[in-house]
């Protein structure tokens, strides 16, 4: 049977042909051993006599893409392969340099690459709370095809990478209603869990991480009378980074939205957003009462990114951990 060989894979040295669509690379098995379960096993398997070989070497066949294997041989083979990406590669860049591979490693039992590979991921869709406020802080843009790009790659029928889903969940409830319908990628079950998910860090944001927005409540040991000067301060204004200014007015009034600000705030919700602390300076509050703001605000966070994944249908951080480690 005529084949082609593999332009950079093809060894002379070689021990095992490995052919794909009439593609054969011949490589080191003992090599692939030592990165793969499934080649180990393989190579343990005693050849039969009348095994089929290329250039007198045993042949397996696989039903995999030749560009996705190449690409994972250049992980194997390649010190400095993973130095073509840094931190200020674009989103689209690192998935098309992790898709192939990461389906590979996946499949034959390749551990420490496929955790290589995972790690790109959570650079950019991070799987703890440090790591996210550090992403927030680099104000790093992502586009939305990219977003579902990397959620059909993560998921259990690919590479089953549940520890970036649910910050790509998250980045999907900032599309609009109808986009996410319309969109032709995400799955139906996929667009349920971003509309349902948009309610749910709505809710979070009321009632964790920002529902200083919504009525002033002043530190159990304040002692200025805090809830007093605040109804009766003039207007203040609050500007996030989403555009939306929030305020305050008038004698008797705590801090309430209009329903246009609060809409606004539904439509977009980002419970895991930094309130900006200097903010709370105008507002004349006492120390107690400042400090107490920051510790609610921070808590609240916390809360929020603990119970992130269960926003989106998934299991809690620990048990994505023990299941993407498996």
């Amino acid at each position: 049977m005529g084949f082609v060989k593999n332009s950079e894979f093809y060894f002379s040295d070689g021990s095992l042909a490995i052919r794909i669509s009439g593609t054969v690379f011949k490589v080191h098995s003992t090599i692939l051993a030592r990165h793969s379960d499934v080649f180990k096993d393989m190579a343990e398997i005693p050849q039969p006599d009348q095994c089929e070989t290329v250039d007198g070497v045993p042949v397996v066949d696989l039903q995999d893409d030749v560009k996705e294997f190449e690409e994972t041989l250049h992980a194997i083979y390649d010190p400095l392969h993973f130095d073509s990406l840094n931190g200020k590669s674009k989103l689209n860049d690192i998935l098309t340099f992790v898709s192939g591979p990461l389906r590979i490693t996946t499949k034959y039992a390749m551990p420490k690459l496929r955790a290589k590979y995972i790690s790109l991921l959570e650079a950019k869709f991070p799987s703890t709370l440090d790591g996210c406020l550090s992403l927030l802080k680099s104000q790093f843009q992502y586009d939305s095809a990219d977003i579902v790009r990397l959620i059909t790659l993560a998921s259990p029928s690919h590479a089953n990478v549940p520890s970036v889903l649910p910050w790509a969940y998250y980045l999907c409830t900032h599309m609009s209603v109808d986009d996410v319908i319309k969109n032709d990628i995400l799955t139906w079950e996929g667009k349920a869990l971003v509309l349902a998910g948009k309610e749910k860090l709505w809710k979070a944001l009321r009632n964790h991480s920002h529902k200083m927005l919504f009525l002033f409540t002043p530190a159990p040991t304040c002692t200025s009378n805090c809830a007093s000067k605040i109804t009766q301060q003039q207007t203040i204004g609050y500007q996030y980074t989403n555009g939306v200014t929030y305020s305050t007015s008038g004698p008797g009034c705590k801090f309430t939205m209009t329903l246009d600000e609060a809409e606004e705030l539904r439509r977009v919700p980002h419970p895991l957003e930094e309130y900006d602390s200097e903010r709370w300076k105008q507002s004349g509050v006492c120390a107690r009462c400042f400090a107490y703001l920051g510790q609610t605000h921070r808590e609240g966070r916390m809360k929020v990114w603990k119970e992130l994944p269960t926003y989106f249908g998934l299991e809690s951080w620990e048990s994505i951990q023990r299941v993407q480690s498996a």
